[in-house]
């Protein structure tokens, strides 16, 4: 690739691989602030001694090895008195309530602090005998009963002795599952609260971010009515929502129904497949189909899917979410299917291997969150996908913009093809224009005489001088078929492919005049040719009429009642012709410039300087100006010799 190649690739993709790297090390660093491994403790019989422990040093997590009485709402008085009850070895996974203990054995006199998610369906806490949170409503009573899930920091304090006991009560009305302890993290009050400042603060990044890049994407598809970025938005409101921390703790107001928060949540986490699939059709038009039925058909199914998760029980939505993930399956085959058979027909290009790249990433990150969403907390809660939607719509703006910039400048050339045709056809029409007025002269002449003589036929009267008059007829007649062949051989064979050969200068000369001199008599001017070489050269006959002409029409142009000459000089393997004219010469800063396309400093178009300047260059040749001043200017233009090819 030569330098300039370089250097522009650097201007187009410079700036935008900076900001990407910026944003990179940006969501690193908030990453790098939300721990995911912690040192374990391990309760033994719903209890754990962590004397030993220093958590100043470190935070640490709780395995989830709690007593537990199932069926019941016991209170810590009830489960401390000499008939407690007994608790259970296993817990069922369809108890409606239920109780969990645990007993802390920690140092004497000092604070520590307890995170987690609460029981998803209301949850009572007591820490020392004494209620600390009550979440939502727990009952046995159905109809008193309200659900709540928050996530919660309890405050301990171990005592003279030492001892800190926690008592979970939930009860759980809208789920199959019972209620379970979630993934929880003891330390002190300073660890606790860095970790929640991180968490806090790459959940408003993520989810957040996500959320203004729905209504950016949104705002942007209304007004350039674009499949991809509607898909964008949907994407990006579907896994902003993802994070249940960011949903319940930061975007829902206080006094929320949580029953209508889980059924959103539930169709959230049963849309994540679905925006895959509107990513790829989005993105690839061939998935859409000629008529759009793979489209029209999944989004008519999962509207009917999205309107049952408000009519179905709450028990059932769980497995209404598996319904809509297979549901999903054979459209993501079918894309597959698609894209397969897109690659047989046409290589795929830079921006289509991003795109799918982008795609893949989310698709791979999604299945991975599927696969480990019931085995981690983290996860469960939190999502692997969010992280993963902003490399991907990162990678697919970039995508986006790079189809803009390839339209934008296709738009721009196209346009300056159009101006260029423009301003040659204008310049075709000047010229044909001029011909035109020119040709009305042997017409005039022509048509005169010939009228003149039928009357004086008429009147039985012929002139004397009527050879000479049927001469002078026949001349102009003959000029007028001279002038008119020139000017079909000139425009036809413009059409042609430049054939280099040997030219005959005076027969050159000879033509260009045949075309030329009633050009310049119409301000006066006196058009002479001499060819003081008398040899031949090797160009185009047609590039070489070409560039006498808009020679000594730009020298007629600014020359009145003058004269043009055109003649050659004998450059040893060359032949020199020069385009001389009496006419008001070129201004001096405008002489740097007269070759460049579209410079003008009259009426025309700027063009034809540049047109002769290639079309001597085609033949090995060199064109500038000689001269300029106040008596005229002198155009100079070698082309080889025959003889020295």
């Amino acid at each position: 690739m030569q330098k300039s190649g370089w250097k522009q690739m650097l201007r187009q993709y410079g700036l935008p691989f900076l900001v990407l790297l910026l944003l990179s090390v940006l969501l690193l660093l908030c990453r790098s602030r939300v721990r995911t491994e912690f040192p374990v403790l391990d309760p033994q019989d719903g209890v754990m001694d962590v004397r030993s422990v220093d958590f100043s040093a470190d935070v640490y997590h709780l395995v989830n090895r709690w007593d537990y009485y199932p069926g019941h709402l016991y209170t810590p008085q009830e489960l401390s008195a000499p008939d407690a009850p007994a608790k259970s070895i296993n817990a069922p996974l369809d108890e409606r309530l239920g109780t969990w203990r645990l007993v802390i054995l920690a140092q004497p006199d000092i604070y520590l602090s307890l995170c987690s998610f609460s029981i998803d369906y209301g949850t009572r806490v007591f820490v020392n005998g004494r209620e600390e949170r009550h979440i939502g409503l727990v009952s046995a009573d159905p109809a008193k009963a309200v659900p709540m899930g928050r996530y919660m920091t309890l405050p301990l304090y171990s005592g003279p002795d030492g001892r800190i006991e926690i008592v979970y009560q939930y009860s759980n009305h809208i789920h199959k599952d019972g209620g379970f302890i979630q993934s929880t993290l003891l330390s002190t009050p300073e660890n606790i609260d860095e970790y929640q400042r991180g968490l806090t603060l790459w959940s408003l990044l993520i989810s957040g971010g996500l959320t203004f890049f729905s209504l950016y994407f949104l705002l942007n598809a209304a007004f350039q009515k674009s499949w991809e970025h509607a898909a964008l938005a949907l994407c990006c409101a579907v896994i902003a929502l993802r994070n249940q921390f960011f949903f319940s703790e930061h975007l829902m107001p206080a006094g929320y129904s949580f029953v209508t928060l889980y059924r959103v949540m539930i169709l959230d986490v049963s849309l994540i497949p679905a925006t895959a699939f509107y990513l790829v059709a989005a993105f690839f038009p061939s998935v859409r189909g000629r008529r759009g039925w793979a489209v029209r058909s999944f989004t008519a199914l999962f509207a009917v899917l999205a309107v049952c998760h408000f009519l179905v029980e709450t028990k059932a939505l769980v497995l209404l979410c598996h319904v809509c993930y297979y549901v999903c399956a054979p459209y993501l085959v079918w894309t597959l299917y698609c894209l397969v058979r897109r690659c047989q027909k046409e290589r795929p290009g830079g921006t289509d291997l991003l795109t799918f790249a982008a795609i893949t990433l989310f698709v791979f990150m999604l299945i991975w969150e599927g696969v480990n969403s019931g085995s981690d907390s983290m996860i469960n809660h939190f999502g692997l996908t969010p992280l993963a939607m902003v490399l991907c719509i990162l990678i697919l703006d970039a995508v986006i913009n790079m189809r803009l910039n390839t339209q934008r400048l296709q738009l721009r050339e196209a346009r300056q093809r159009n101006e260029l045709l423009g301003q040659v056809n204008e310049m075709n029409r000047d010229f044909l224009r001029t011909v035109a007025h020119e040709l009305k002269t042997p017409l005039t002449v022509i048509s005169g005489y010939a009228q003149l003589m039928a009357r004086q036929q008429e009147k039985g009267r012929p002139a004397g001088d009527a050879a000479k008059r049927l001469d002078t007829i026949r001349g102009e007649a003959d000029r007028l078929a001279e002038i008119v062949t020139r000017l079909m051989d000139y425009t036809y064979s413009r059409s042609r492919e430049a054939e280099l050969g040997p030219v005959d200068v005076s027969r050159l000369f000879e033509n260009a005049g045949a075309v030329l001199s009633p050009v310049c008599a119409r301000r006066g001017n006196v058009l002479v040719f001499s060819d003081s070489c008398g040899c031949r050269v090797h160009g185009s006959d047609r590039l070489l009429l070409q560039i006498l002409i808009n020679l000594v029409v730009n020298a007629s142009r600014h020359t009145e009642n003058g004269r043009i000459t055109v003649g050659t000089e004998d450059c040893g393997d060359a032949v020199a012709f020069l385009v001389r004219d009496t006419g008001t010469g070129i201004a001096p800063e405008a002489v740097p410039h007269i070759f460049e396309k579209g410079y003008t400093t009259t009426e025309g178009r700027g063009i034809g300087l540049s047109i002769c300047s290639n079309a001597v260059r085609i033949q090995g040749g060199t064109l500038a100006l000689q001269s300029t001043g106040p008596e005229g200017s002198c155009f100079r233009f070698t082309i080889p010799k025959e003889d020295e090819q």
